[in-house]
This record gives C-alpha cells, structure tokens and sequence, in this order.
C-alpha cells in the first residue's frame, strides 16, 4: 500500500488518540450523578430514532434515483448536515411556537394546534423528533451510496415488488448498508447537542449532561463523562454492528 495513505492514516489515528483521550484523561473526574440515566434515555430514543429514518432515507434514496425534481426534494434531507445544529434547534422551537403565536394573534383555528407545542418542546417526543430529523441525512446517504452500487431494486421491482414491501425487503438486500445506517444514525444521537438544547433538553440525554456537567462540575467530571460514553457507545456500535452483520 502506498506509504503516503499510511502515513496519513497513522497520523489522524494517533493525533486523534492524544487529542481525544490520552491527553484529556489527566483532567478525570468521577461524573456527577444522572450519568447512566442520561445514557439510557439516549441510548432508547436514538435507537428508535434511527430505526424510524431508515425507511424514510432509504424511500427517499430511492425517489433520488428517478432524477429530475427528486433529486432537488432528496436534498432537502441533506439540510440538517449542513446548518448548524444550533439553527436546526431554533428552527424546530419557531414551528411548534407558530400555532401559539397565531392563536395570540386572534387566529382561532390556529389554537387546537398550539397543543402541540407542549407534547414536544422539553419533552421525549421533541427529543424523539430532534434526533429523527438529525438521523435522516445519515440513513438517506448511506442508502444513497448503497443504491448506486446495487440491482436490487430493479430485481426486486421485476418479481412485482413496490411500496412498503419493496422498502423492506431492500433493506433486508442491502443489509450491510441498513446496518451501517443504524450504528451510525444511532451514534449520531449520542452526539446531538444544538438541537436538544434549544428544542427539548429535557429529558436530559448523554450530550446535555455532559454540557451540564462542564458548567456546574467543570472540566474533570466532564472528561470523565465524555471518555465514558466514548467507550461505552463504542463497545456497544461494534457488538450491535458485528452481530447484526451475521
């Protein structure tokens, strides 16, 4: 192999390692407590997070696929990757905050819909939500790439297949790539900080106790949350990732 691509490789991975937790591990502190709670509430709505993105990534895979104005509304699903997540949070709040105004306003029709606003914002559904719309460019993506490199659809299109039951069994086809978009879309989650913060911080997940723990405990305890959810989210990707790759 070129020594060039090692010698790049090598580098990031080392780089990475002293950056990321050789040199961060002098700081570590015991975590405040909330820790395991905040990673099981993460670990719960990121999982079905993910697993409500890939058919949706992957049906919009598929439209990407017919060209013309589908592959502009495809990109649509890019749009969460490439603002800030910050602004994803914002934009989220001003949706469900809109029927409120309205109904202050004098907008009668609008009122109904202001409820919405209170089964979402700060709550698991609005968690659920960030973390779905955060997940879709990953599985859409993945599938997108995935697509490109197989004949599944066009075989499974010509045994009458279509709709939901062409979804899945394209999911079952490409498995390595409804793997990849799980693990991947999951873990993702577990990194979300500018949407939940603005949109629903609470419940509290692994990236607002983490930020919590920075403000009130400072930097050791932070460490020490942060190079244990690195090590546990690790471990438990490459399980799920091999087991499921079977």
């Amino acid at each position: 192999m070129d020594r060039l691509i090692l010698s790049l490789a090598s580098s990031a991975a080392v780089a990475l390692l002293f950056l990321l937790i050789l040199l961060p591990a002098y700081f570590v502190e015991a975590p405040p407590p909330g820790l395991l709670n905040a990673f099981a509430i993460t670990a719960a709505l990121g999982g079905l997070a993910a697993l409500l993105s890939l058919p949706v990534g992957l049906a919009t895979a598929l439209a990407a696929r017919r060209g013309g104005v589908w592959s502009a509304v495809a990109q649509i699903l890019y749009v969460p990757a490439i603002v800030p997540p910050t602004s994803v949070g914002v934009l989220l709040l001003a949706s469900f905050s809109l029927p409120r105004a309205l109904c202050a306003g004098g907008i009668p029709v609008a009122c109904p819909l202001s409820q919405f606003y209170d089964y979402f914002v700060n709550r698991p559904l609005g968690v659920l939500l960030a973390m779905f719309v955060m997940a879709l460019p990953v599985s859409f993506s993945i599938y997108d790439g995935a697509l490109k490199e197989e004949r599944a659809e066009a075989y499974l299109r010509s045994l009458g297949f279509s709709g939901f039951a062409l979804i899945g069994s394209l999911m079952s086809s490409l498995r390595p790539a409804t793997v990849s978009a799980l693990v991947f879309s999951w873990i993702r989650s577990f990194g979300e900080l500018g949407a939940l913060l603005i949109f629903a911080s609470y419940p509290v997940t692994t990236s607002i106790y983490i930020y919590n723990a920075w403000l009130i405990y400072g930097v050791g305890p932070a460490v020490g949350a942060s190079l244990a959810v690195m090590a546990a989210v690790l471990a438990i990707a490459y399980a799920v990732r091999a087991w499921l790759s079977r």
